[in-house]
């Protein structure tokens, strides 16, 4: 039936027949069906249908064991009837089909005679065309036979007693909505989304639906067609194969994280050399809107506050609350979504376990945002929970400054902005103007001073999350610190080891004005950092 194609049927088989003749059968694998089979046909010990493998020429037939009366006598209407089945035609070459297969009623079971390629194992070269063969077959065909008179090569046909359809349709349009299911995907069905759907839901991706793109790919809104749930499709490119199944396998296992500050992953959708991923929609966007190049709609103290404390919540359980520790990597506003009650949720959680897939062991690959990046994180490429801590200190630190971490524009580095102030006895000062002197300056003061020490460049001088957020809480009051009692023990910015040329060198052409002054600190206070933090 199929020329070096492997055909695999699985997961459901089913068939109802109306009026007086009351059947219906739903197989859901194949291993205790009693098909009658022949030719290459096999069950697979998995319990796949297999009708042919990779040898020319040859083809295979499945029928079920016992016969089913379409008409109760020869002047009777025929019984309707529906039939739904799944299956995978695998070509050897990707660029060259087999003949296709067919779905077919006949009067006995097996077709003897009956030959494979263009005739798709229906009839032989004597009987094709005889009124008196009875059968009347459904091909999925995929092969061009101009003998044949087929329409093109991706078709299907209805054959009555002759392998020529005297009905064709072409299901061309069908092929950009194509994809490829492997087996060790079976386990995840609930997980993964169709790719058919996901382009109805974005309007087939128009950029009036674009909500942004970043180093991860395009984000999407869309609606699923079914239950018109408004999801974000972030559409992620991964053109290696390799690490595709373990990457999925962890994208579903994080598909089970579930925290109030944590950005839902529904699911996922693979095409080709794409990922696609789907979360819950987030009606307000990111933070950082709402805190740069002057907004429209500011966040005032209290939301501010209330968003900061969901995150470090969020992070908290990824890191000691989960079954597992998930190390979030690249913590920063553009990352933090805000739902309808301005809540805020910490999204692209282990997304960057992306780039760990799929690449030479023995390359270090930092993956973050300068500015967010501890220093031995960016000496050896490796991510914990403490590099995630440091992340966090610059995030506190930009929501309550209004301010980015680096800032090319003003030559300015954050931290070192933030120590002075608090150097100088001011810092208060260091807050967001677009407050004015609505903010509460306990709070202000607990959120830079807790910045700065998960800021230190020792990891082990760090707070943990959980002490974070004591101190956040108010639960655990912040060690009473003053700029004196700080080292020289260097900013991230302050030394150039820990950085890879490449890195350097990105850096450096974005932000030249900034680069001279971050490397050129050997004494000043942003060498310093808290030395007794904890």
């Amino acid at each position: 039936m199929l020329f070096r194609i492997v055909l695999m049927v699985r997961v459901l088989v089913s068939l109802a027949i109306a009026a007086s003749q009351d059947l219906n059968f739903t197989f859901s694998g194949f291993r205790s069906t009693n098909l009658s089979l022949d030719g290459l046909a096999e069950l697979t010990s998995n319990g796949l249908l297999r009708l042919t493998n990779k040898t020319y020429n040859r083809m295979g037939h499945a029928f079920y064991p016992n016969p089913v009366t379409f008409k109760n006598s020869i002047n009777s209407t025929a019984f309707t009837f529906s039939t739904t089945f799944v299956f995978a035609i695998i070509p050897e070459y990707a660029r060259f089909g087999g003949h296709g297969i067919a779905f077919v009623i006949a009067p006995t079971r097996g077709l003897p005679g009956a030959l494979p390629n263009q005739n798709l194992g229906l009839f032989s070269n004597t009987n094709n065309g005889n009124q008196t063969n009875h059968v009347v077959a459904v091909e999925l065909d995929t092969i061009y036979s101009t003998g044949f008179n087929d329409i093109d090569d991706n078709h299907v046909g209805i054959d009555i007693n002759v392998a020529v359809s005297s009905i064709s349709y072409s299901i061309r349009r069908t092929r950009k909505f194509a994809e490829v299911l492997e087996d060790w995907e079976l386990d995840y069905g609930p997980h993964r989304f169709k790719f058919k759907d996901l382009y109805t839901a974005t309007k087939g991706f128009r950029d009036e639906e674009l909500l942004g793109s970043g180093g991860f790919g395009r984000v999407y809104k869309g609606v699923l067609p079914t239950s018109k749930i408004q999801i974000a499709v972030k559409r992620v490119s991964h053109e290696s194969r390799q690490g595709m199944r373990e990457f999925v396998a962890e994208i579903v296992s994080i598909g089970r994280l579930r925290h109030r500050n944590l950005v839902p992953l529904l699911g996922y959708c693979r095409r080709k050399g794409e990922l696609l991923l789907v979360y819950d929609y987030m009606p307000n966007g990111s933070l950082d809107k709402y805190l740069y190049d002057q907004p429209t709609v500011a966040l005032n103290w209290s939301q501010r506050f209330r968003v900061i404390k969901g995150v470090a919540s969020g992070l908290l359980y990824l890191h000691e609350e989960w079954e597992q520790v998930v190390v979030h990597r690249d913590v920063k506003a553009s990352n933090v979504l805000l739902d309808g009650e301005l809540n805020g949720r910490l999204g692209d959680f282990g997304l960057a376990r992306l780039y760990d897939h799929g690449t030479d062991p023995q390359t270090t690959h930092v993956v973050g945002t300068l500015g967010y990046l501890a220093p031995e994180h960016a000496r050896t490429g490796k991510a914990t929970t403490s590099t995630d801590v440091f992340a966090f200190g610059a995030f506190l630190l930009e929501v309550a400054s209004g301010r980015r971490p680096i800032q090319p524009t003003e030559d300015i580095i954050l931290v070192d902005w933030v120590f002075s102030r608090w150097l100088g006895g001011e810092i208060l000062e260091a807050r967001d103007p677009n407050l004015g002197t609505e903010y509460i300056a306990e709070e202000m003061e607990l959120v830079l001073k807790l910045g700065l020490m998960c800021s230190h460049s020792e990891p082990a001088a760090r707070p943990s999350m959980r002490q974070v957020v004591q101190f956040l809480e108010g639960d655990v009051r912040l060690p009473d610190i003053s700029p004196l009692r700080l080292s020289t023990s260097g900013l991230t910015f302050s030394h150039r080891e820990g950085f890879d040329d490449f890195a350097i060198d990105d850096f450096a052409n974005s932000y030249p004005s900034s680069m001279d002054k971050a490397f050129a600190h050997s004494s000043s206070v942003a060498e310093s950092l808290l030395s007794g933090g904890r």
